[in-house]
């Protein structure tokens, strides 16, 4: 049991880890002082689209679990 409570930290932790680096790289792509001059307007809103979303989805697992 407490091989798989350590298992499942690790992996929360390289998800959060991942999640983390896209944040960012979203965030650079969206600043048009860093790679934002670089990409087009469309990946710009790709970029926002997937914040927001990811940003929703957050929130309402949030709710699910505090529902109780």
């Amino acid at each position: 049991m407490r091989e798989h409570i350590i298992w499942l930290g690790t992996q929360l932790e390289e998800q959060r880890k991942a999640n983390q680096a896209k944040v960012v790289l979203l965030k650079r792509i969206l600043d048009p002082e860093d790679l934002g001059h670089a990409v087009s307007h469309e990946v710009r809103q790709l970029a926002y689209q997937i914040i927001i979303n990811d940003h929703h989805l957050e929130r309402d697992t949030w709710q699910q679990n505090n529902e109780s």
